[in-house]
C-alpha cells in the first residue's frame, strides 16, 4: 500500500492515496495518530467532515504526486506527517482570521519551527530512528504548500475585507 515510485508509474495509482494511511510500525502510527488528536483537538472544530475529507484528500494526492513529478528521487513513502503538516498549517490560519489571532500565529510559528528544527539539526534523526526509518521531511514541506494553497479562499477573504475596510475609511 505504500508508495512505491516503479509501482505508481506501472499504473497502481491508488498508492498515490493509500501510502498516507500505512506505517512503518506500532511507533510511526502512534506519533502519526497523536499528532492526528492533537489537530482534532485544536482545530476539528473548523472543518465540517466534508471539508476535512476533501483537506486530507487533496493534501495526500498533492504530496505524493510533488514526490513523484518533482523528487523522482524518493523510490517510497509512507506515513501521515505530511499530511499532519499540511491540516496544521490550515487549522492555524483558520483559528487565526477566524477566532484567536495570537493562537493561530503561535501554531503557525510552532509548525515551521519544527520544520526548520527537523531540517537544521539531529531531530529528525531522533524521529528516524524511533520509526526506524528515514524521515521524508520533503513530505512535510509539501505539505506545508499545499496546506498554503488551500488556505488560499480563506487569506482572499480576509484581504478582501481589509481592502474593503481601508476604503471605505478614506
Amino acid at each position: 500500500m505504500r508508495y512505491e515510485r516503479h509501482l505508481i508509474l506501472q499504473g497502481e495509482y491508488w498508492r498515490l492515496l493509500s501510502a498516507h494511511f500505512v506505517h512503518i510500525n506500532f511507533i510511526h502510527l502512534a506519533m502519526n495518530l497523536v499528532g492526528w488528536w492533537v489537530f482534532l483537538f485544536m482545530c476539528g472544530h473548523l472543518f465540517s467532515l466534508k471539508q476535512l475529507s476533501f483537506n486530507i484528500f487533496t493534501l495526500a494526492l498533492g504530496i505524493s504526486l510533488g514526490l513523484l513529478f518533482v523528487r523522482v528521487d524518493f523510490q517510497w513513502y509512507l506515513g501521515f506527517s505530511g499530511v499532519l503538516y499540511g491540516l496544521f498549517l490550515l487549522g492555524s490560519l483558520h483559528i487565526a482570521f477566524r477566532e484567536q489571532l495570537v493562537l493561530g500565529g503561535l501554531i503557525f510559528n510552532m509548525l515551521i519551527f519544527k520544520l526548520g528544527l527537523d531540517a537544521y539539526t539531529e531531530q529528525a534523526s531522533v524521529s528516524a530512528q524511533l520509526i526506524g526509518a528515514p524521515v521524508a521531511m520533503v513530505a512535510h514541506g509539501y505539505g506545508l504548500m499545499i496546506g498554503l494553497m488551500l488556505s488560499m479562499p480563506l487569506l482572499a477573504s480576509k484581504s478582501h475585507l481589509k481592502n474593503k475596510t481601508f476604503k471605505n475609511k478614506k
